[in-house]
């Protein structure tokens, strides 16, 4: 009988998502890997064949729990699907926890030609944020929130380039002022003139 696995998956990804997050791949050792997972290397190597499978198996995860359930929450289920957009933007660095380590997704692609194995996981994902704007983008148009001559299909990839490059910015530590203006500057080129959240309309009101 072959032994007992004494290890939980999901625990062990989710360690790992953590390490790569900080680190990044070339970053993250072997030994790093095996501290913050509790595995010993066997056992690394049995469940994910190498450092690189183990990374790809993170990314995936990544991409399901974290990058799927943003878009869902934001863009495919937001009831204004414009403020939905805008939220997506702005909740990458307004936040009160500690400094973000920055997104596992963006921050492959920007190491990605060192882990060619990642390729399609970073693919799926951005494809995921892409196909999330067009969502949103479509059913705004449907409402008349944005101009009825919109070209959904630019408008959602340029989206995603704007939005890519902010988690950078965010990554980078760059101010947050500057950053609401760069949201901002986002929502003006798809023609979002009614963009405000409601508790910003509330502000607006109050002065």
């Amino acid at each position: 009988m072959g032994r007992k696995q004494v290890w939980d998956q999901d625990d062990v990804l989710a360690s790992a998502m953590r390490l790569f997050r900080h680190r990044g791949y070339l970053g993250a050792s072997l030994r790093d890997l095996e501290e913050a997972t509790g595995m010993h290397p066997g056992s690394l190597y049995r469940a994910f064949q190498s450092k690189e499978g183990l990374f790809s198996a993170a990314l995936d995860a990544y991409n399901e729990q974290v990058v799927e359930a943003r878009v869902r929450a934001h863009l495919r289920e937001a009831e204004n699907p414009v403020a939905g957009i805008r939220s997506f933007f702005t909740s990458a660095f307004d936040t009160d926890s500690e400094p973000d380590p920055g997104c596992l997704l963006t921050n492959t692609a920007v190491e990605s030609f060192t882990i060619p194995q990642a390729t399609a996981g970073v693919r799926r994902g951005l494809e995921t944020i892409e196909s999330g704007f067009a969502d949103a983008l479509t059913r705004a148009r449907a409402r008349q929130l944005l101009p009825a001559e919109l070209d959904v299909e630019m408008s959602a990839a340029q989206l995603l380039a704007l939005y890519q490059g902010l988690l950078v910015l965010v990554r980078s530590g760059t101010a947050a002022a500057k950053l609401h203006t760069i949201t901002d500057g986002a929502l003006a080129s798809i023609g979002a003139r009614q963009a405000r959240t409601v508790k910003q309309a509330k502000k607006e009101e109050q002065r």
